[in-house]
């Protein structure tokens, strides 16, 4: 129930945000008050005993051995008590700015923290893949919409690093996939893959290379600067502090 209400609460937030009228005053405490409802569960799930209530199990693609599988434990529960309290600053610290088309604008940044929560909670290796893309996409069209003069330019070298991110990360994924005991992207099933030393190996490059983009780390950097000094002041909190 906590690890579901954790992705839905930002969720349903960004998507009413698109029904509201283009200038509204009410998205900013929308945002503001969501956000710290949003930081109250996430104390209620990282002090909570009871572990029935961090983990949600759905059936998702059942073809394909993937499910709509969370879990709050372990080093996720900083993660996300992290990215609860980002969420909280940024709505407060961009209080007072004016954007155009602040609807949509807190739209997409609803979005992407639903998506980054997700990433932190997803406990199968496809549903951890599917999170990733969504907290990224919100992050296009908030730089490319509201930031500055270069935006178009900087937008496409984003998009550009952190598509061949995520491309080798599924790539990753899907080798590792196709070499469990029981075709299951459920992450037990993917820690029991049979692998070689040299497949090992190669996949760990292939994942490194993934979250070097993300992270970033040299020589993978180089889209950091220009996407943050182009981006809008909650969008370079979110991609800084949490992205």
């Amino acid at each position: 129930m906590i690890a579901l209400l954790l992705i839905l609460i930002p969720l349903v937030t960004g998507i009413l945000n698109f029904q509201l009228p283009k200038n509204t005053v009410i998205g900013k405490p929308l945002q503001l008050i969501t956000n710290i409802v949003l930081l109250g569960v996430a104390i209620w799930g990282v002090t909570t005993t009871n572990t029935s209530l961090l983990q949600a199990n759905y059936n998702w693609l059942p073809t394909l051995g993937a499910k709509f599988a969370l879990q709050l434990d372990g080093l996720s529960k900083m993660l996300v008590l992290l990215t609860a309290v980002a969420g909280v600053c940024i709505a407060a610290a961009t209080y007072h700015n004016d954007y155009k088309n602040i609807a949509q604008y807190l739209g997409f940044s609803q979005l992407a923290l639903a998506g980054l929560m997700g990433v932190f909670l997803s406990n199968d290796c496809l549903l951890f893949y599917f999170f990733w893309e969504l907290a990224l996409l919100p992050a296009y069209f908030l730089c490319s919409i509201w930031g500055g003069e270069k935006r178009i330019a900087v937008t496409f070298k984003f998009f550009l690093y952190t598509f061949i991110g995520s491309l080798l990360l599924l790539v990753g994924i899907l080798y590792v996939y196709f070499h469990t005991p029981d075709a299951s992207f459920a992450a037990e099933s993917m820690y029991k893959a049979v692998l070689t030393k040299q497949e090992k190996m190669g996949l760990f490059w292939l994942f490194f290379v993934a979250f070097a983009i993300k992270m970033p780390i040299f020589p993978f950097h180089t889209w950091q600067p220009d996407t943050y000094e182009q981006s809008p002041t909650g969008v370079t909190m979110l991609l800084s502090g949490v992205m």
